[in-house]
């Protein structure tokens, strides 16, 4: 794979949603926009449309789940791009863990400590997280691959965002927590001679 130094990548969460106010864990799930996350949705499009006037996007990518792809929608209309949905940008799956709160899975203190533990760990029928960044990683290059020293919007989700700047910007497992961005979030990262 060749990267091109000077490629960016502009990463936005989605807006909020039930489940972020419930904490819930929803990856492959999906839950409506909170009515904060309609209005962190308008002004992150506004905001986008006027970058984007100013120093255009070359491409647009938005993850296939619903809050994703409402949060692109709006910063399409604003903008005046269509975004290309790419599967590879989904959020973490996990599995049978889907719908369950953040408490009810602490309690299970087997399961949760195995987890924070290993990073090998899949919750039943979902993604480890090294697998989970090793595909959110994957696919980020790939489009950076696939657009030399460009410009790339990408619409996606807290989990896989955090995750790639863990593995690019992070300095041990884990450090995800580090980098997990407030819904409607944008962080940018540009490739140098080394690395992200």
């Amino acid at each position: 794979m060749s990267l091109v130094p000077g490629t960016r990548l502009i990463l936005v969460r989605h807006g909020e949603t039930e489940a972020n106010v419930n904490q819930l864990w929803h990856g492959a799930l999906d839950a409506p926009l909170t009515p904060r996350g309609e209005q962190q949705v308008a002004a992150t499009a506004a905001y986008l449309a006027r970058v984007h006037a100013q120093d255009p996007f070359h491409a647009f990518y938005v993850s296939p789940l619903p809050r994703a792809r409402s949060t692109a929608a709006a910063i399409a209309d604003a903008a005046g791009l269509v975004p290309l949905v790419k599967e590879n940008l989904r959020e973490f799956d996990l599995g049978d863990w889907e719908g369950r709160s953040f408490r009810e899975l602490q309690e299970q203190e087997d399961l949760w400590g195995r987890w924070a533990q290993d990073p090998t760990f899949a919750p039943p029928n979902g993604e480890s997280p090294v697998s989970f960044m090793q595909r959110a990683v994957g696919a980020l290059e790939s489009l950076a691959c696939k657009h030399p020293g460009a410009r790339i919007l990408v619409v996606t989700h807290g989990g896989f965002i955090s995750s790639v700047l863990s593995a690019w910007l992070g300095e041990r497992p884990g450090d995800w927590r580090a980098f997990d961005p407030h819904n409607c979030a944008i962080s940018v990262v540009v490739r140098g001679d080394t690395g992200w």
